[in-house]
């Protein structure tokens, strides 16, 4: 019996030692691991986009190399007519080579809340040109329980001179173990503008990575973007040559 309660006591002690972790836990460093979750120091993957509106549905599927907040590259590989399309970002530039015509198109910063390729997310989503641990104030609100479990919830205001469009982002994190669950965007006067939510939850390592994404707008009626993440490695050596400028203006294009 008494070795029984020590036991109990022993797990009871852990569970209140992790929860003082978390209690300890400030609404920046929050947000920064589930941030650090989605992308790491660096990471390699292929994904599939799935694009649903009233008028068509088309399926996208890329590969994608991401080095830090600064370097990042994706390239279609299907269908055919935009295979070899490639989007890189360097720094606060992005560019966009069209291989059917083996032409670059500058991509300025008025142009990174367009839709890309057609779909219900941005060219900023696809880069993250924007970052929420840098752009926003997160404070945080009283906790949510959602599909996946319980939540953070997290209420995210855009700094002053922070050069992004949505002036609050509701992010979810799950208590557990820091998965993004849901994101919330709003404009600048408050009203809900779209969703994002995470699902299918896999255990990579000590990440808990969501594999599917799903964004919803709130003005448009039937549309919905899905991506599911196919394959990704995390921390893996990326050579900055992956990421030239030059390279891809002489059509040179990596593969995975």
């Amino acid at each position: 019996m008494k070795r029984i309660t020590a036991v109990f006591a022993a797990v009871l002690a852990m569970g209140l030692f992790k929860a003082a972790i978390a209690a300890e836990l400030t609404a920046e460093e929050i947000v920064k691991r589930a941030e650090d979750i989605m992308r790491g120091q660096s990471n390699i993957g292929k994904l599939t986009m799935i694009v649903t509106n009233p008028n068509f549905e088309r399926t996208i599927t890329m590969e994608y190399w991401e080095k830090g907040q600064d370097l990042s590259l994706v390239k279609i590989t299907s269908p055919a007519k935009e295979a070899g399309t490639v989007f890189l970002k360097v720094e606060n530039n992005m560019w966009n080579y069209i291989h059917s015509a083996e032409m670059i198109i500058d991509i300025p910063p008025s142009m990174m809340m367009n839709s890309w390729m057609g779909s219900d997310f941005t060219n900023d989503d696809l880069v993250r040109e924007s970052s929420i641990v840098d752009d926003y104030m997160p404070f945080l609100l009283e906790n949510s329980v959602l599909s996946e479990g319980e939540a953070y919830t997290l209420e995210l205001t855009a700094k002053p001179d922070a050069p992004v469009v949505w002036g609050k982002i509701l992010v979810y994190v799950r208590v557990s173990d820091y998965a993004p669950l849901k994101y919330e965007y709003y404009d600048e006067k408050g009203k809900l503008m779209r969703i994002m939510t995470m699902s299918k939850i896999v255990k990579m390592g000590k990440r808990a990575y969501p594999t599917v994404w799903t964004m919803e707008p709130k003005n448009k009626k039937n549309h919905k973007t899905i991506v599911i993440v196919d394959e990704i490695k995390f921390d893996v050596p990326i050579s900055d040559k992956i990421f030239s400028y030059s390279n891809l203006k002489r059509g040179i294009i990596p593969s995975q």
